[in-house]
């Protein structure tokens, strides 16, 4: 069973950054200059002045018709930024190409801010109808997996042969809306299900719907189960689910909490959209959110690669036994 190991989340709040806060975006630059492992000098703040792509990330900031920032902010704290521009860049295509930076004080990384910030952001870009996106980053630098996740794919090397260009295409129907299953859309939400189910190749043999109504409405009221959907004209196109699990605290999982995916399924027509893939992150955030150490999904052949493109690796350890 693959499996992906997260840290506890905090509570902080994603929003729009606002004019008095422009200036933080140069000390959110700095902190974002990345430091291979045993570098033991001090990188000068002068470097972000001095680099005519550092200070192109951040002077001027909102003069620009494509200038956009949200800031992730923890008990009244501004603690992590992430903006786009069109100007010339790390991470540059061309003038109507956003490129990202991001950044996270380093006593608050680690906590899923940074992803929370450029799923935001990429949202936003989508509905202001950009095609894509992009950035830059150094080989050695460990968020390249957090960019993987969100939908990032390298296209060639950068500034330098140090570092990646990365693009994420946006493509996707405006009228698309990312959303909370609700009680309502329980009847659709088992229908779907089902759907899941066939397509993986199970028979048909018994009427799973009460068992499963009963399962998400119980579940939907305590709490213990959260979906995120894909919904568009007023109909759900693809589905999320994660399960909220208490076992024994463990050294892999001090909280004992583990997030169990499933519900993974979206319309043939809505397919290679990257849809599966932001619906699949937002349930790992919420999970997250929930206290979840690990989180836990028994894939389908045809689901692998998504799953193992947002971090999931294999746990050979895993055995079942059917005793009904």
């Amino acid at each position: 069973m693959p499996k992906l190991t997260i840290m506890v989340a905090m509570d902080y709040t994603i929003r729009h950054i606002t004019e008095d806060e422009w200036p933080l975006l140069e000390d959110f630059l700095y902190e974002a200059i990345f430091v291979p492992e045993g570098f033991e000098g001090v990188v000068p703040r002068s470097v972000i002045f001095d680099d005519p792509k550092c200070r192109a990330a951040f002077e001027l900031f909102g003069t620009r018709a494509d200038d956009r920032a949200v800031v992730a902010e923890v008990a009244g704290k501004v603690v992590g930024a992430c903006w786009v521009r069109t100007t010339d860049e790390y991470g540059h295509i061309d003038n109507s190409t956003p490129s990202f930076s991001i950044s996270v004080l380093e006593a608050y990384r680690g906590q899923g801010l940074g992803g929370a910030m450029m799923r935001r952001m990429l949202d936003e870009l989508r509905d202001a109808g950009y095609p894509r996106s992009s950035l830059s980053v150094q080989k050695e630098n460990p968020a390249l997996r957090l960019y993987e996740r969100l939908g990032f794919r390298i296209v060639g090397e950068g500034a330098d042969e140090s570092e990646w260009l990365m693009v994420c295409n946006l493509g996707r129907s405006a009228s698309l809306e990312l959303r909370v299953l609700t009680p309502a859309d329980v009847p659709t939400f088992v229908e779907l299900r089902i759907l899941q189910l066939i397509e993986e190749g199970a028979s048909e043999t018994v009427d799973l719907r009460p068992a499963l109504t009963d399962y998400y409405e119980r579940h939907l009221a305590d709490n213990s189960f959260v979906s995120w959907v894909a919904v568009e004209e007023n109909r759900i196109v693809a589905t999320s689910g994660i399960s909220i699990v208490e076992k024994p605290p463990y050294f892999g999982c001090p909280s004992g909490r583990i997030g169990l995916v499933s519900s993974m399924y979206t319309h043939p027509a809505y397919r290679r959209q990257g849809i599966a893939r932001d619906l699949l992150c937002r349930v790992i955030d919420d999970a997250q959110a929930r206290g979840c150490g690990v989180v836990q999904v028994t894939a389908s052949d045809v689901g692998v690669s998504l799953y193992e493109s947002v971090g999931f690796t294999k746990n050979s350890n895993f055995r079942q036994l059917q005793v009904l």
